[in-house]
């Protein structure tokens, strides 16, 4: 057979088995919910202000607009633009499956986990109510006491001195006590128990800030109380943040926190950041660290 005849028919059996592929219902319902998919109205409106709530110029937006290609298989394009002296952007005239943004200008810092760095599903775009994006402008980290700690803690309310400054467990401003009931646990068994953390000459305040720069000025309780009841499933763990002050210096720290032991203590990790100036600023540069 002619050379010419053979691949003109493998063309043909090809184009015979696509067609068949793609008029299978399950195929082009796929292909149909694809197609919608992308070519969706990406159109969204922002504005960019900073930890003041005044308006950041000059920050150069990235919308990452994914695709499906198939259906195992995505794809995507990348689109910029810059916010104007309102501190506001827009993308128009672009379609996508999502959309997500990050936010770049030397000297502030965006974080990415804000639930407004991805475009919402039922999302209405509104050139009147843009998508408010805190960033925070740095000021210059000052030289912070950094440290790491980790603790055993006993169950029956004996206090424990820990020294967020340097690390210390056996003394310090930073007083910590837990107490479990029932004092012995059973494995798997849910128990009660109550955390808390005193600065008698200061105080802690607690914080979920995305950006805990800057401890505040005031607001500072001697002590807090973290209850941990039997009826959560993580009865006997806690993680939280506090700015923390002890009378004459400003700081934070993260703790992370688990009682689930049955034959030996609880535990607590601290990482702590302390500006030992008496500055409340607490933006950290790994170069200008205080070791002790």
């Amino acid at each position: 057979m002619n050379k010419r005849l053979i691949v003109a028919a493998i063309f043909v059996a090809l184009g015979l088995l696509l067609l068949m592929v793609r008029c299978d219902p399950k195929v082009l319902k796929i292909e149909i919910l694809m197609w919608a998919k992308n070519h969706k109205s990406m159109n969204f409106y922002g504005k960019i202000i900073d930890q003041n709530n005044r308006p950041v110029e000059g920050v150069k937006v990235t919308a990452g607009v994914g695709t499906f290609e198939g259906p195992t298989r995505s794809g995507g394009k990348y689109y910029y633009t810059v916010s104007d002296a309102e501190g506001r952007f827009s993308f128009t005239g672009i379609h996508g499956a999502g959309c997500g943004y990050t936010l770049k200008k030397e000297g502030c810092e965006f974080d990415q986990r804000l639930p407004c760095a991805s475009r919402p599903k039922d999302f209405v775009p509104d050139t009147n109510k843009p998508v408010i994006f805190p960033i925070w402008k740095l000021r210059g980290a000052e030289p912070l006491l950094r440290t790491e700690v980790y603790a055993l803690l006993a169950c029956d309310g004996t206090p424990k001195r820990l020294d967020p400054s340097t690390g210390r467990r056996d003394s310090g401003d930073l007083i910590v006590t837990y107490t479990r009931t029932p004092l012995n646990v059973e494995q798997g068994q849910p128990f009660d128990g109550i955390l808390t953390l005193e600065i008698p000459n200061g105080g802690l305040v607690e914080t979920t800030d995305l950006y805990p720069y800057e401890a505040p000025a005031g607001g500072y309780q001697p002590s807090v109380t973290i209850t941990m009841t039997a009826t959560p499933r993580l009865w006997g763990e806690a993680q939280r943040s506090y700015y923390i002050f002890d009378g004459k210096r400003y700081g934070r720290i993260t703790l992370d926190f688990n009682a689930n032991f049955v034959k030996r203590p609880a535990s607590l990790e601290l990482q702590s950041y302390v500006n030992p100036s008496g500055s409340r600023n607490l933006e950290f540069d790994r170069a200008k660290q205080i070791n002790r």
